[in-house]
């Protein structure tokens, strides 16, 4: 009898043991589980890109009409090449932006430039765009002229508010690359022209 007690005592000393060893393993997992990740601060500026790629959607609505499609943005040093496909009321399009000159070669082969590029651009996507500015904007950057912050980007908050020639730029996400933080997410207004535009990727040189 008392070694059949021994034996039962022992059983039960056992199975407790294991039981407080497997509350302390959920324990230790949970706890694991609601640490927040560390957040990674960037380590560099947009400002000092040369050379970069971002490709995404873009939406653009204007008092003569509008669209949406996607773009591919190659930003070359000064020079940046740009591809649009369709629907957004272009089919395809390929604009080249060397500083202040812009150029565009239709789907069929057409070839424009300076103004007429510029005019025809807002005629197919039914608004202007400010297309010299865009290479700044995609960064979070002020393009050239005069600017205001309306609210300041941080190193944590994904809201800004950039003001420039006519425009409203609301920046509504933004994520780190290779040590720089980019927007990924903004829209930029002006009366009744509106740009949306979502970050699919970026790659930087």
């Amino acid at each position: 009898m008392i070694r059949n007690r021994s034996e039962h005592f022992a059983a039960g000393a056992g199975g407790r043991f294991f039981i407080v060893v497997a509350l302390a393993l959920l324990l230790t997992f949970l706890t694991g589980c609601a640490v927040a990740p560390k957040e990674v601060s960037p380590s560099r500026d947009a400002s000092s890109l040369l050379y970069w790629q971002v490709s995404g959607r873009i939406a653009v609505s204007g008092a003569d009409g509008g669209g949406s499609g996607s773009f591919t943005w190659m930003q070359n040093n000064e020079q940046a090449v740009v591809q649009l496909r369709g629907p957004l009321g272009v089919g395809s399009l390929r604009l080249t932006l060397d500083n202040a000159l812009l150029r565009i070669e239709t789907g069929d082969g057409q070839l424009l430039e300076a103004a007429a590029a510029e005019v025809e651009l807002s005629n197919r996507l039914g608004a202007a765009i400010p297309t010299r500015e865009l290479r700044y904007w995609l960064r979070g950057l002020s393009g050239s002229g005069a600017h205001e912050w309306i609210q300041l980007p941080t190193s944590t908050s994904d809201a800004a508010t950039l003001s420039q020639n006519d425009w409203r730029i609301d920046y509504q996400r933004y994520g780190i690359t290779d040590g720089v933080r980019l927007p990924l997410k903004w829209v930029a207004t002006n009366g009744p022209a509106k740009v949306r535009v979502v970050i699919d990727s970026w790659r930087l040189q």
